[in-house]
């Protein structure tokens, strides 16, 4: 069973007005005010404990059901927040769709594909519609998949668009984009391994003008995903990068390196990052923090995120906290919502 990762954790406790898929809105009913605001400081514990006694005083609630099964979601207890979620579905009115949606993605984080596709399809929702096309993708069941997505591409935003991208790919005529199309899908559901491991041979077979920027793409997947290897292998296929690409290439083969326990070989390309001015300052904070979540060690990590001297930073802050290392990552926190809950660790 897949757990959910601190650096998966942390962004999704601190940044709850961007996340109403997961947790209903920062202005519902006074019934849950408090316990929103004390899981928005980063007291997940406090905050569990005062939604699980709202829980028990009102249990017909439907905004308590969902704040009670996303603190559960964050805890890892799937089966629970699961069940939270089921026992409001006949008293949810017009929230069942979201409720259902949200039993998809804790079906999700569960690994549990099949209900993602059947509570995603009943949650009528473009994004449930676009899970459960996903999962149609990895189970090769490309009809059905195609269906789904040509009822959600012209959703707005980052669902349509992912929808139109998914058709292209499967309308190609081309196997190898229809392929990598079910390797995205992979990639998507938290399957990430598998994904870099099919992807591999498909993207160097790639004849289009984008091929070193997917390259590069699944080089960041790969060595993010345990599979250091594959991400070599995709670096070597690069030929004449454009000049974008090519502090990416450098930071990725930092990491792994890294990643490979050549620390010392990665730092060095590192520093020659940022001595020489070749990356974006964000780029760079970037790079470094997923190098130090990558060492799993926190005297490598302290060398690594030293690179960007004395500069605060939420991405290295982040890089520590998944290196092991929460005084460090508060020290390198800038002022707001993510150094309040490491403060609150």
């Amino acid at each position: 069973m897949r757990k959910l990762g601190w650096l998966t954790i942390a962004p999704l406790v601190i940044a709850l007005t961007a996340c109403d898929m997961l947790l209903g809105p920062s202005d519902g009913p006074e019934l849950v005010a408090a316990a929103d605001s004390t899981l928005k400081s980063g007291d997940l514990p406090g905050a569990s404990a005062e939604y699980a006694q709202l829980a028990k005083d009102n249990p017909d609630s439907v905004f308590v059901a969902i704040g009670r099964s996303y603190t559960l979601l964050l805890e890892g207890n799937y089966e629970s927040a699961d069940s939270v979620l089921a026992a409001v579905e006949e008293k949810a009115g017009d929230k069942l769709g979201e409720i259902k949606l949200r039993r998809a993605l804790v079906a999700l984080q569960d690994a549990d594909l099949d209900l993602v596709k059947k509570h995603g399809i009943a949650s009528g929702t473009a994004e449930g519609k676009l899970l459960a096309a996903e999962v149609h993708l990895v189970d090769l069941e490309s009809d059905e998949a195609s269906a789904l997505l040509k009822e959600v591409s012209s959703t707005g935003g980052a669902v349509g668009q992912t929808a139109k991208t998914y058709l292209q790919m499967l309308e190609s005529g081309d196997q190898i984009q229809a392929g990598l199309a079910e390797a995205t899908a992979l990639w998507a559901l938290g399957e990430r391994e598998s994904a870099c491991e099919s992807s591999e041979e498909l993207v160097k077979a790639l004849e289009t003008e984008d091929k070193n920027e997917q390259l590069i793409l699944w080089a960041g997947r790969a060595v993010t995903s345990n599979k250091p290897g594959v991400a070599s292998s995709l670096l070597d296929d690069i030929y004449f990068p454009d000049q974008e690409l090519q502090w990416r290439i450098k930071a990725t083969r930092a990491m792994v390196n890294i990643a490979e326990g050549e620390t010392d070989e990665g730092v060095k390309l590192l520093t020659a990052l940022a001595e020489h001015g070749d990356a974006p300052a964000d780029g760079l904070y970037d790079a470094l923090a997923t190098a130090a979540a990558l060492s799993g060690d926190k005297e490598t990590a302290k060398s690594i995120v030293s690179i960007a001297g004395d500069t605060e930073s939420a991405a290295i802050a982040r890089g520590l906290l998944e290196a092991g290392a929460p005084r460090m990552a508060q020290g390198k926190a800038p002022p707001g919502s993510l150094k309040t809950y490491l403060e609150n660790q």
